[in-house]
């Protein structure tokens, strides 16, 4: 019932009410409720239902015509996001994850396993696809139920873990991401900026705002958006410059990219602002109560893919990612729909514990979105048994099949949990994870690249 309210409404509908409901109950005056609702409902409705559709609909475009006229043929072929989180939701795992998955996190609030409180109820559907996977690999619903758990606990622990690093870095207090397209690749993060130490490239601080303070208007976050996107256009329409309508596609790319990049902070802001109340009124009653602790609230990283870092390390990332479907041994995957989503999404965490630094990104998510291939690659047999198990309308892909673009968090929670001793093993790995975090916290803080020494304990 909540998931075909959450799918009716959508999110930034749904949310806002949720947030009044609870103001109210919390006792936060009625006027100053509505007003942080309708804030929140605006922040949220610029990004997931306008700018992010727009510009990642507009990117992707351009790159899937860049694909299929070069005429490549593999036998799974990625039809967007959208059919996953219905697989999720269409089986007997996606009827129970939501009262599941809220259970969960109240259990771990409880005992201090972790500090977020998860508000993106959307979003369940990446845990509900994994369980979905997982019990229509193993036909055994406990192991569907103990993946889809698994996956919410490592988030949630996850999101508490990178909760510094990204509040800084996106400046987005009070908030966390227990998203698994978000932070897909960020396990890949600290071994790889390890190695980048070492062998000196973090020290080639190349960030959007180096490059701006060097190059003046070309070093510009719009402006930089405007000319990538619109190489891409040129690498996706140029056969066809001399139609005035081609011209068009690329210069509404490129202008509909920097307009994106100017307004992301805008939106993000509203959303931020509507927090600030339920912030407020959380942070008194724990106080009144001698509670010394502090709440995130658990958000969808749409809310940082518009960081000009996230946005230049994605649009490189989405043109090498081209040459890959093409070239890398074994893959089966036409990444197409997503192509304009999954890259920006990978790099939003990766891009944080980097600290900006865009060719450290760069490199990481890349390898992101080389596992991303073969894990998808691997899974989408199973993805097309599944739905059309389920009779689940499917789109006209030719004499392809539907594959799934499986990112790497969520391949390594289904691989995992379809068996016992893989299941023994991520509960283990998630125990060990957050004992020894709660233990030293400020020791995971740096590993994932929060270097400050105020780093509070009590997180």
């Amino acid at each position: 019932m909540f998931a075909m309210l959450v799918k009716t409404f959508g999110a930034a509908v749904l949310l806002p009410i949720f947030i009044l409901i609870l103001e109210l109950i919390l006792g936060v005056k009625f006027s100053k409720a509505i007003r942080s609702a309708l804030y929140i409902g605006v922040g949220l409705n610029g990004l997931i239902s306008i700018l992010n559709p727009y510009f990642l609909g507009a990117v992707g475009k351009a790159v899937s015509e860049m694909i299929t006229t070069k005429g490549v043929h593999l036998p799974y072929v990625d039809t967007g996001w959208a059919l996953l989180a219905a697989v999720g939701y269409s089986t007997k795992i996606g009827a129970l994850i939501i009262p599941i998955g809220i259970g969960v996190n109240l259990v771990m609030l409880l005992l201090r396993w972790t500090n977020t409180l998860d508000l993106d109820i959307w979003n369940f559907w990446h845990w509900a696809f994994v369980g979905s996977m997982t019990y229509y690999a193993t036909n055994n619903l406990w192991f569907g139920i103990l993946a889809a758990v698994a996956i919410e606990m490592f988030l949630l622990v996850i999101a508490d873990i990178t909760a510094p690093t990204m509040q800084k870095f996106f400046n987005l207090p009070g908030l966390s991401f227990p998203h698994a397209s978000g932070q897909g690749a960020v396990l890949l993060a600290p071994p790889f900026k390890w190695f980048f130490t070492k062998i000196g490239l973090t020290k080639l601080q190349i960030s959007s705002r180096t490059v701006r303070e060097k190059f003046g208007i070309l070093g510009d976050s719009v402006v930089i958006g405007f000319i990538i996107s619109s190489i891409i256009g040129f690498l996706a329409w140029g056969n066809r410059l001399g139609d005035i309508q081609t011209w068009s596609q690329i210069l509404t790319l490129g202008i509909g990219t920097g307009a994106y990049i100017y307004l992301y902070p805008k939106a993000t802001g509203a959303l931020l602002e509507g927090f600030v109340p339920l912030n407020e009124r959380v942070r008194d009653i724990l106080s009144r109560k001698g509670i010394q602790r502090e709440l995130n609230f658990g958000m969808d990283s749409a809310l940082t893919v518009g960081h000009p870092d996230v946005i230049t390390t994605g649009l490189l990332t989405m043109i090498t990612a081209v040459p890959l479907v093409f070239l890398l041994p074994g893959n089966k995957f036409l990444m197409l729909a997503d192509l304009g989503v999954t890259p920006f999404f990978l790099a939003s965490a990766v891009t944080a514990v980097m600290g900006g630094n865009i060719i450290a990104s760069y490199i990481t998510t890349v390898v992101g979105i080389i596992i991303t291939l073969y894990i998808s690659s691997a899974g989408s047999p199973l993805f097309f048994h599944t739905v059309t198990s389920l009779g689940i309308s499917l789109p006209d892909t030719g004499a392809a099949m539907v594959g799934a673009d499986i990112r790497p968090l969520h391949g390594l929670f289904y691989f995992l949990g379809k068996t016992p001793i893989g299941l023994i093993v991520l509960y283990v790995s998630i125990f060990v994870i957050l004992f020894s975090f709660k233990k030293n916290p400020t020791a995971w803080y740096r590993a994932f690249g929060y270097a400050e020494d105020e780093t509070s304990e009590n997180r």
